[in-house]
C-alpha cells in the first residue's frame, strides 16, 4: 500500500533515504492502492482466523490513529491555551538543598507568559516555578524570585529542550542544550508543594496556560543531569535514569513512566504521537494497527452477526483500546453491544462520570473508575467463573460481580450500547472478544497489537478480533483517519507517483479527517499534486481546515481553490483566516487559469507569519501577513472547500502537512513521492 522509499546507494550497500523533518510531519496521504478502493470496509477476524465483514452503520471511518501509532517515548500532551494537568505533592518534589533537574522539551505557540512547571501554590517560599516569563524569555524563579532568565526570546513552533538544574551551591538554566543563566550561592531548601505540581498553567489559578506541546517531562532528585556551559540536547526519548521520580508525556496514555509511578491528573490534554524524535520505521500495520472513528451525533457503528457470537454460560474477555474525544459530557458514549438494551454484556462511559456495563438485564455505574478523554485507555470486561469485573488500564475497579447469565444473543455492536444514540465519540482500536478469562487479577496493558493467540487466549477461542487496518486512504504518520465521503475512492489510471490516486467527481465525493493537529499560529506547509479534469471556472476546492467539515462560512483556514465569480472565473483562491477577519483572497488573478489533464503542484506555506502560495514551484499572488493561531480547525476536508457547491473534479495525490516552511521562494517542484519516514 504504500509508496516505498528511495534507496540510496553506499559503500555498505543500499541505504534507506529519509525525511530528516519527518517528526513534524503531521499528515501524509500517499494515496496508493487498489481502483475504486474506499475506506468503508470494516472486516476481522473470527474464530480459528477466518475472516469476517462488519456492517458500517452512518459514517463510521478508520485510519492508521491507534496506541500503537509510535513507540514510547514519542509522544506528546497537546495544550490548546485553556487546558493543564498536575500530580499530587510528594516528598520525591522536595529537592531540599540537594540537586535536582527539570527537564522537557516543549513547543510553544504564541508569545507571553506561560507556565511549564509551578510548584508554588499557595505560597512561594523555598518552591519552584520554570517558565516563559512576559518578556518572553525562558525563566527560573525560585524562593519568590527569578534566579535567572534568558538574554534571547524563548524560540515558537518548534521543539525546544530545557533544564533547570543545580548542582552543589550553583543553579543553571538551559535552551536547546546551551546555558541561558547560571547562578551561585543556590542553597534554597525546597520543599514540596503542599498541595500539587502543576504542568501547563499556574498554580495560584486559571492563567498561563501552556499553548503548544510538552513531551518527555523528566524530574530527577539528588541528580544535576546537566552542569556547565553546554551539553548536547538528547536524539532519544528520555528515560528513568537513577533518582528518576517523575517520567511523563511520553506514552500513549497520561502517565508517570517513573518507579514512582505518579497519578497524573488530566485537565483537558490531549495524548498525541507528535514529539521530537521521528518514528523509528514506517507505517506498518501490522505493528502499529489502526483505530475506527466514531461520531456521537451521527450514531455511528458497525455491528456483525454470527452464532460465534453467542457467548453461552461461558467464561470471556472483551478487550479495546478507546480514546473518547468530543462526548465525555453528552450523557452516554457506548464502546459495546450485545444485544441492544440492557442485556448485556455491554460497556460504555457514562455522563463522564467513569463506566458504566450492563450484565444480566442490570446495569452498575463504576463511577470512581478515573475515566479520561483524550487519551488511549485498554480495557477488559471479564467473565470468569460466573464473575464479572472490568480492569481500565490493568488496574480492577469493580468487585466481583455475580453473572452466570446464559447469552445467547448472536449480534455484536461496535461503537454503541443500549441504543445508537449513545454511540462512542473517538476512537476505538484492537477490539477483541475471546471465549475466556484472559485476565483474572491486575496486569500490565499490552505493549504491541493483541492476536487471536495473544493474551492467553488460543485462535479458536478468539470470537472477533478487528484492527480497523482495512483503510485504503491512510495517514503514514499514524496521527489520523480518514472517511471517504460520496464516491470518493482510489483510482489506478490516473496517477501522479505510486500506484493509485485520490479520485473525486464534483458530485458529493471528498474525505474528512476529524481531529487533526493543530495548525497553531506557526510556520507549516500544505502541499500535493492536484490533476483538475476540466477547467476549473466553476470554482473548485482542493482543502479546508475547519471547526468543521464544508457548510460553515466562520473559522475558515487554511484553504486553497479556484474562486467561481467574475472576474476571476478559475483563477487560485484561498481562505486564511475567518470571513469577518478579510480572510479571503484571490491569488494570482493575472495568472491564467489553472491547465486542465495535467498534474500540478500546489504549496500554501506559512513562514514567519506570512502566507505564500506556490504552484509548480512558482510563487503566485502577494504575501498574505497573517500571525493568527489555527487552534479551532481541526476538521480538514480534502477535495472541496467553502461549501459542497465547490468540490473537485479530479485527483489528488501526495497530500502532505509538516510543521514548518519547506519553501520560503520559489523552488522546483518535486518529482518524486514524499518520504514515508
Amino acid at each position: 500500500m504504500a509508496f516505498l522509499a528511495q534507496k540510496l546507494i553506499s559503500a555498505s550497500g543500499p541505504k534507506e533515504e529519509t525525511d530528516p523533518d519527518f517528526n513534524l510531519v503531521t499528515h501524509l496521504y500517499q494515496f496508493d492502492g487498489s481502483n475504486g478502493a474506499q475506506n468503508n470496509t470494516f472486516t476481522g477476524i473470527g474464530p480459528s482466523g477466518a475472516s469476517q465483514a462488519w456492517t458500517r452503520n452512518n459514517t463510521p471511518s478508520q485510519g492508521t490513529f491507534s496506541p500503537f501509532s509510535s513507540e514510547e517515548g514519542k509522544w506528546s500532551i497537546e495544550f490548546d491555551g485553556s487546558v493543564y494537568c498536575s500530580s499530587a505533592t510528594s516528598d520525591d518534589f522536595e529537592f531540599g538543598t540537594g540537586d535536582y533537574t527539570i527537564e522537557a522539551w516543549v513547543w510553544k505557540d504564541t508569545t507571553g507568559q506561560q507556565h511549564v512547571y509551578d510548584g508554588r501554590w499557595p505560597d512561594n517560599s523555598e518552591r519552584i516555578l520554570l517558565y516563559v516569563n512576559s518578556s518572553d524569555k525562558l525563566a527560573a524563579n525560585i524562593d519568590g524570585s527569578d534566579k535567572g532568565a534568558a538574554t534571547s526570546d524563548f524560540p515558537l513552533n518548534q521543539w525546544v529542550h530545557i533544564a533547570l538544574t543545580r548542582s552543589g551551591t550553583t543553579g543553571y538554566l538551559f535552551q536547546n542544550g546551551s546555558q541561558v543563566a547560571t547562578w551561585t550561592g543556590d542553597s534554597v531548601d525546597i520543599e514540596k508543594p503542599p498541595y500539587s505540581i502543576f504542568i501547563g498553567r499556574d498554580s495560584y489559578g486559571a492563567n498561563y496556560y501552556w499553548k503548544g506541546f510538552m513531551s518527555n517531562i523528566r524530574v530527577l532528585k539528588g541528580t544535576a543531569a546537566y552542569t556547565g556551559s553546554s551539553y548536547s540536547v538528547p536524539t532519544s526519548p528520555l528515560t528513568a535514569i537513577t533518582n528518576t521520580k517523575l517520567l511523563t508525556a511520553r506514552m500513549n496514555r497520561f502517565i508517570d513512566s517513573s518507579a514512582s509511578a505518579h497519578v497524573m491528573t488530566n485537565n483537558g490534554i490531549a495524548v498525541t504521537p507528535f514529539s521530537p524524535f521521528a518514528p523509528s520505521a514506517e507505517y506498518d500495520a501490522a505493528v502499529n494497527g489502526g483505530s475506527g472513528s466514531f461520531t456521537r451525533s451521527n450514531q455511528d457503528y458497525i455491528n456483525a452477526t454470527s452464532s460465534n457470537h453467542a457467548i453461552g454460560t461461558s467464561d470471556f474477555t472483551i478487550e479495546c483500546w478507546c480514546y473518547l474525544t468530543d462526548g465525555a459530557n453528552s450523557g452516554g458514549n457506548g464502546l459495546f453491544s450485545q444485544p441492544s438494551g440492557y442485556g448485556g454484556p455491554a460497556l460504555g462511559q457514562w455522563n463522564n462520570t467513569g463506566w458504566q456495563i450492563y450484565h444480566a438485564n442490570t446495569e452498575t455505574n463504576i463511577s470512581d473508575s478515573g475515566f479520561r478523554q483524550y487519551e488511549w485507555i485498554h480495557v477488559a470486561y471479564v467473565r470468569a467463573s460466573n464473575v464479572v469485573n472490568v480492569y481500565q488500564n490493568g488496574v480492577k475497579i469493580t468487585s466481583d460481580i455475580s453473572d452466570s447469565t446464559n447469552y445467547t444473543n448472536t449480534t455484536f455492536h461496535i461503537g454503541y450500547y443500549y441504543t445508537s444514540v449513545y454511540a462512542w465519540d473517538g476512537y476505538i482500536s484492537n477490539f477483541k472478544m475471546s471465549l475466556n478469562a484472559i485476565y483474572t487479577s491486575n496486569f500490565t496493558p499490552p505493549t504491541a497489537l493483541l492476536t487471536p493467540t495473544s493474551g492467553g487466549s488460543s485462535a479458536a477461542s478468539t470470537k472477533i478480533l478487528i484492527d480497523f487496518t482495512n483503510a485504503a486512504m491512510f495517514d503514514q504518520t499514524g496521527k489520523t483517519n480518514i472517511e471517504t465521503v460520496g464516491n470518493a475512492q482510489l483510482n489506478t489510471s490516473i496517477k501522479k507517483f505510486g500506484t493509485a490516486s485520490a479520485k473525486f467527481d464534483e458530485s458529493g465525493d471528498y474525505l474528512i479527517t476529524r481531529h487533526v493537529p493543530y495548525l497553531y499560529g506557526g510556520d507549516f506547509t500544505i502541499e500535493g499534486f492536484v490533476y483538475f479534469n476540466s477547467s476549473p471556472t466553476d470554482g473548485q476546492g482542493l482543502f479546508v481546515y475547519d471547526s468543521q467539515s464544508l457548510g460553515n462560512r466562520a473559522g475558515y483556514g487554511p484553504a486553497l481553490g479556484t474562486y467561481a465569480h467574475a472576474p476571476y472565473d478559475g483563477k487560485w483562491h484561498s481562505y486564511y483566516g475567518t470571513q469577518a477577519s478579510a480572510g479571503t483572497g484571490t491569488q494570482g488573478n493575472s495568472e491564467a487559469t489553472p491547465s486542465a489533464t495535467t498534474w500540478i503542484h500546489f504549496a500554501y506555506v506559512r513562514t514567519s507569519g506570512v502566507i505564500k502560495i506556490f504552484i509548480d514551484g512558482s510563487q503566485i499572488g502577494s504575501d498574505i501577513a497573517w500571525t493568527n493561531s489555527y487552534v479551532a480547525n481541526d476538521v480538514l476536508t480534502i477535495g472541496g472547500y467553502y461549501s459542497t457547491s465547490y468540490l473537485l473534479n479530479g485527483y489528488i495525490d501526495s497530500y502532505r502537512v509538516t510543521r514548518k516552511a519547506r519553501y520560503t521562494s520559489n523552488f522546483t517542484a518535486p518529482t518524486e513521492a514524499f518520504l514515508n519516514r
